[in-house]
């Protein structure tokens, strides 16, 4: 594989970041593709962030412009490093930094030792104060010592070195680069809301660099930023072909048939080329976990996975000319589901179909069936915490179903007549379900009359119950068979649609795992063992597509 920091530098890198969403890039642009994936951010951002060599030895430090292209400012043969927000933290006995008082204080004031006109006159003036280390703010080298908590404690530093240079704070976007474990500085960097730190694993010959942050290995660099003066927002920077070789492995399992891995390699990198930018809050593309993709490093990796990534390097999914939307779920069930039943749009290539794969592997799925019973106690419970003035529950039912059997709709009565409806991905997620594919019954309770009709639309909404208005106004109970007139002309409701009313606990008996929309994974799975190819496998869920 070509390796990322030979890449920054290419033209086909400048025109893939440029894309446009759904556009068609040429194969070799997405292959050169450099990713920004978010490690800790918003809320999950740093006061401090180590790194650890783990293949490779040191580091550069530097930025990385809006190309993605590294600059070196200088490097360092330390093999563990920390980068610090430039503020007050402390230094435990332990060796990690906090923002709570106690142990060594590593601040933000300093004295000003000088300004230089490049990284080498200042290393050189460094290396004549004690304590002293290279600074870049914004395009100017400085040396600076000290790394107090507060401008007095600075002043006397100061006077204690017989310096004369200006007491000043380190800015609000400054990040410190130390030692790990230690209070000793090897570099400040401040480069304001334009530029933040980036650090860059040196090269080792023909070995890929691997950098352990946060107890996970990483290829590429790495990239602090303090976003409006905060905390780090610690990004990876990485190339697109070694991303997706970690993915699948946390995605898929790494050993799982070659034909699969590559099937999921092509939807990942599809997904990751359609979503450039996802995350332009924080200044990223895509984020580590299953709000984009689930990403973390290198640790799964096996020969099998890389030799899938590879063998579909730059491969992508698209329809009618433009990057799909390669959705996928780890199994649906028996049938996956269009994308307008799920979500809101239907999109021409996310049809719902049924699915004959999944089920001849079935006892090689954690949890494909599955069942879980609410007492009609609880159900009421979360109606109600929901806003929704429940009363007694009368009844809990699917009242509507897709083309393909899967949920489209469920309704809950109360003993005063008050419904509730929850349709498409709420009717899963309302009660924490597995998947939209399931069925509900109820103990406890009695058989209520109604049932299952077909609807002109395709799909099928049941009865909870007949009634008939007859010439003097009044409801009656219809009692003994029932027939409907509906779009499809005269029919009788299935018996097993039925609902039952009063019940004690209702059970919901179900089958797959996720939105169930695009490819099954462990359907991919078994088409890869059945000798399907991995073209093939996306061709089967992704209706219309091409994959080039």
């Amino acid at each position: 594989m070509k390796k990322f920091w030979m890449k920054l530098a290419s033209a086909a890198l400048a025109a893939a970041l440029v894309l446009p969403l759904g556009g068609v890039p040429a194969q070799a642009a997405v292959s050169d593709q450099v990713l920004r994936v978010g490690l800790a951010y918003g809320s999950t951002a740093l006061p401090s962030a180590n790194l650890l060599n783990s293949v490779g030895s040191g580091y550069r430090l530097g930025y990385f412009d809006d190309s993605g292209n590294f600059t070196a400012l200088l490097s360092t043969s330390e093999t563990a490093i920390t980068m610090l927000k430039s503020d007050t933290l402390y230094l435990g006995a332990n060796g990690t930094y906090s923002t709570s008082a106690g142990g060594t204080a590593v601040g933000g004031w300093y004295v000003l030792v000088g300004t230089y006109g490049d990284q080498a006159q200042a290393a050189a003036a460094a290396a004549g104060v004690i304590g002293a280390y290279p600074a870049w703010q914004s395009g100017v080298w400085q040396v600076r010592v000290g790394t107090c908590a507060s401008q007095s404690e600075a002043e006397s530093l100061r006077t204690s070195l017989g310096l004369s240079g200006a007491v000043e704070k380190a800015g609000n976007y400054a990040v410190t680069v130390v030692r790990t474990g230690t209070a000793q500085v090897l570099f400040q960097f401040d480069g304001g809301s334009d530029r933040a730190l980036g650090v860059q694993p040196d090269i080792t010959g023909t070995v890929d660099p691997q950098t352990w942050f946060k107890d996970f290995k990483y290829y590429g660099g790495f990239r602090y930023e303090r976003i409006n003066g905060g905390n780090l927002t610690v990004v990876n920077m990485v190339h697109l072909e070694d991303y997706i070789r970690c993915v699948i492995t946390w995605e898929m399992g790494a050993s799982w048939h070659k034909e699969a891995l590559k099937a999921q390699a092509c939807c990942a990198r599809t997904y990751a080329m359609r979503n450039l930018n996802k995350h332009s809050t924080y200044h990223f593309d895509l984020c580590s976990e299953t709000d984009c993709q689930a990403y973390h490093g290198t640790g799964n990796l096996t020969t099998n996975s890389i030799q899938a990534a590879a063998e579909s390097e730059g491969l992508c999914v698209y329809y009618q000319g433009s990057l799909a939307e390669t959705v996928y779920s780890s199994s649906n069930g028996g049938a996956s589901e269009s994308s307008e039943n799920v979500w809101v749009t239907a999109i021409p290539y996310l049809v719902g179909k049924t699915d004959p794969y999944e089920g001849l592997i079935a006892d090689q799925i954690p949890n494909y069936r599955w069942t879980v019973t609410f007492t009609a106690d609880e159900l009421e419970a979360k109606l109600r915490a929901k806003g929704y003035q429940c009363g007694d529950l009368a009844s809990f039912a699917v009242t509507q179903t897709t083309p393909t059997g899967n949920v489209y709709a469920i309704t809950f009565t109360d003993v005063n007549g008050k419904s509730w409806s929850f349709y498409k991905q709420d009717a899963r997620t309302f009660l924490g379900l597995r998947s939209l594919r399931y069925t509900v019954s109820g103990s406890g309770g009695t058989a209520a009359g109604g049932g299952e009709v077909p609807l002109a639309g395709g799909g099928s909404t049941v009865l909870n119950g007949a009634y008939a208005i007859d010439g003097s106004g009044a409801i009656n109970t219809v009692t003994g068979d029932a027939w409907v007139l509906t779009g499809n002309g005269l029919t009788q409701p299935s018996p097993s649609g039925g609902t039952v009313t009063g019940a004690d606990s209702y059970t919901i008996t179900g089958s797959g795992w996720g939105h169930g929309v695009g490819m099954s994974q462990y359907g991919a799975l078994s088409m890869a063992k059945a000798g399907y190819t991995y073209d093939q496998i996306l061709k089967f869920y992704f209706t219309g597509v091409d994959v080039y």
